[in-house]
């Protein structure tokens, strides 16, 4: 006579299987995502349209908050035009490492002040939206400003200026695991505000394959629990 315990005890097996060939299959797919997203991001090219790039070294304590999958820093310079411009690319694979990366905390933590004069505002850049945060140092009798220009992209498919929304989807396992990535891009304060706009058009257009490569999260996160 078979046991009580006997179909229970089976089912509960099947169950246990299942879920662990369904998390291997998901962890296979956010390995190969953010693998492809890895690449894409590499590939940006160093030169460009006029624009030549060389690799910024970025601070040991920044790469160790940011845990990065894929991260890009680089000097632009247009030597036609004479003008010089920065573009970071960085992608995590868990949101919640983007949290202490932002304009607001990471360049005032730097010696940067945010100005006074000009708070940060919303820039429109042709279909999308970014932030630009006007920051100055003073070292000496040197004075410095800068335009930082920032973007989130996150595995929802959504592109944000708010650290408040990348914390909504930091909370969500669901998401979360499929990380974050930020774009920024900074003008030196020397450089007039009306070649602004083609320098953000130019740099945020050779970034912007990146962008929607992390944007197409959802295409990864359909395909979860189906994988054997």
């Amino acid at each position: 006579m078979l046991s009580r315990l006997a179909i229970p005890f089976a089912l509960l097996t099947l169950v246990v299987i299942f879920f662990t060939q369904s998390n291997q299959g998901d962890d296979q797919l956010i390995a190969a995502y953010h693998e492809q997203v890895a690449q894409v991001i590499q590939e940006i090219p160093l030169d460009f349209g006029g624009w030549q790039g060389q690799q910024v070294p970025l601070p040991q304590s920044a790469i160790s908050l940011l845990r990065p999958n894929a991260l890009i820093a680089r000097d632009y310079i247009n030597q036609e035009k004479g003008v010089r411009a920065t573009l970071m690319v960085v992608q995590c694979k868990d949101t919640r490492d983007m949290a202490g990366h932002y304009p607001p905390r990471c360049y005032p933590a730097n010696g940067w002040m945010e100005s006074e004069d000009n708070p940060p505002h919303s820039y429109a850049l042709k279909s999308d939206e970014l932030r630009v945060y006007e920051f100055e140092r003073v070292a000496g009798q040197a004075h410095r400003d800068i335009f930082v220009y920032s973007i989130f992209a996150l595995p929802t498919g959504e592109l944000t200026t708010s650290m408040t929304n990348v914390r909504k989807v930091g909370a969500d396992y669901s998401y979360r695991r499929y990380g974050a990535a930020q774009v920024q891009i900074v003008i030196d304060g020397e450089i007039q505000p009306e070649d602004h706009q083609w320098i953000l058009d130019e740099l945020y257009g050779v970034a912007k394959p990146a962008i929607q490569a992390v944007l197409n999260a959802s295409d990864f996160i359909a395909q979860e629990g189906g994988v054997s």
